[in-house]
């Protein structure tokens, strides 16, 4: 209704414009605004209306952000260097920083295949407190570096180079 509104409006404000330019001398002048508002509205609305179907026509849309944004970053190679990621481990943690390999690479194939999921916080706190007093905090962190890295490959990695063993942890 409102679009036939408009067309009736336009065809008549047109109607008027030609009138105005085809007379040799009148002494009625349309201005310029009456004549391209509408044409600028139009141009915007037809704009929006076509940026909203592509939208609602891409099937990308209907997927959770989480899973758009896993998709994109899987086909790029390794993003984090393991070098790096020692560096800061070791400056955040010390010199006796260590991962361990098997439960970093079993959280993270978790992140890979769930992209947001629940972590099982019985197990972990479970697994914690059967840890020894000085394996607990590396217990934790190769958890969330598993969990929120996402890389079983990393972990692999961080673990040949850092990997937890009786020997490190003193015990």
């Amino acid at each position: 209704m409102n679009l036939l509104k408009l067309c009736y409006m336009w065809t008549l404000i047109y109607a008027l414009v030609l009138e105005c330019i085809s007379a040799q001398e009148s002494t009625f002048e349309l201005p310029v605004q009456l004549f391209g508002f509408p044409f600028i509205i139009l141009a915007v609305r037809l704009t929006n209306f076509i940026k909203k179907l592509s939208y609602a026509l891409n099937p990308a849309t209907y997927r959770s952000r989480n899973r758009r944004q896993l998709s994109f970053s899987s086909d790029v190679a390794e993003p984090y260097d393991v070098q790096e990621v020692e560096k800061y481990i070791v400056g955040e943690f010390g010199a006796r920083a260590c991962v361990f390999e098997r439960v970093c690479a079993h959280y993270a194939a978790r992140a890979q295949a769930q992209p947001k999921p629940q972590l099982d916080w019985p197990d972990v706190f479970s697994q914690y407190k059967r840890s020894t007093d000085q394996a607990k905090e590396f217990y934790l962190l190769s958890v969330f570096l598993g969990d929120i890295v996402g890389s079983p490959q990393l972990c692999h990695q961080l673990g040949k180079r850092r990997g937890c063993d009786v020997a490190q942890l003193g015990a």
